[in-house]
């Protein structure tokens, strides 16, 4: 772990733009990242399948064409964008609301994983000093940091009075641009991404494709896989987890031919299998 300062040249330049740079930035992992072109994908903790997806294939199409992921190691969306990224074999930084051992020696389970997997392909990144807890003010001042390490910000969820939307207000100040995923009328997890839309605090964002384009970055082209069959599996399973007798009504075909094309899908990672027996696109 280093701690770099303004006059670094390994010291991110977008961080330069808030009102009180961090000085030192503590880093623990590779600095090259926090040179390069990065979009900050941020959300609410309690995500829904819907959000998780999401949250997943922007992170991982942005990854592929180069683009640096960046989030805040949160539970939820962030953790989502973060595995993205990490999927497509791409960069993504983590900006951490504690001091970055003080964090590592207090996660656990799946987040100490993922922090981990992070630092190896990517890097943690706290302006706290190393033995900082977590605080409430922290998080918010990190959401600073979060906006200012992105080009632009996408909200891929959030509630109203979410800590998201305080990641959007510094994104605003910064004159970066905002998105947010357009969700469900009466869904609580997306009435505070919705409200941006409507108030035109950010532009509603339907697809990597659009997200690439605000970038100006170049999609990675893909092989066709799969058939008609599998596409209409995938778009029964957009907007909520099913299972097989319900996704067979969904899709119009008996459960027997559809358990092979689960099966395909399972095997390519684009769907999962839930506890409960249900599937839910990935």
């Amino acid at each position: 772990m280093i701690g770099i300062g303004p006059a670094d040249s390994r010291y991110p330049p977008g961080l330069l733009d808030l009102r009180c740079p961090p000085d030192p930035l503590w880093v623990d992992g590779e600095t090259a990242p926090l040179a390069s072109r990065a979009v900050s994908i941020v959300g609410t903790r309690r995500m829904t399948p819907y959000g998780a997806r999401v949250a997943r294939e922007l992170a991982s199409a942005c990854a592929e064409a180069g683009v640096v992921v960046v989030s805040g190691l949160a539970q939820g969306v962030d953790s989502a964008a973060h595995h993205g990224a990490l999927d497509a074999r791409g960069k993504t930084i983590a900006v951490l609301g504690a001091g970055i051992p003080s964090y590592l020696r207090e996660a656990r389970g799946r987040r100490r994983t993922l922090a981990h997997a992070i630092r190896a392909s990517g890097a943690l990144v706290s302006e706290f000093p190393p033995e900082a807890p977590p605080q409430i003010w922290t998080f918010a001042q990190r959401d600073s940091t979060i906006a200012a390490l992105g080009e632009l910000t996408v909200v891929v969820e959030a509630p109203i009075g979410s800590g998201a939307l305080i990641t959007v207000k510094e994104a605003r100040r910064l004159c970066r641009p905002v998105y947010a995923v357009p969700g469900p009328i009466g869904v609580a997890a997306s009435a505070g991404a919705n409200a941006l839309i409507a108030t035109g605090a950010a532009k509603a964002l339907t697809d990597p494709a659009m997200l690439l384009a605000a970038l100006g970055a170049s999609a990675r082209v893909r092989a066709p896989d799969g058939d008609d069959l599998d596409s209409r599996i995938l778009d029964a399973l957009a907007s909520s987890p099913a299972g097989p007798d319900a996704l067979a009504r969904r899709v119009g075909v008996n459960a027997g031919p559809l358990s092979s094309h689960l099966a395909r899908l399972v095997i390519r990672g684009v769907i999962a299998a839930t506890p409960d027996g249900r599937f839910v696109r990935r």
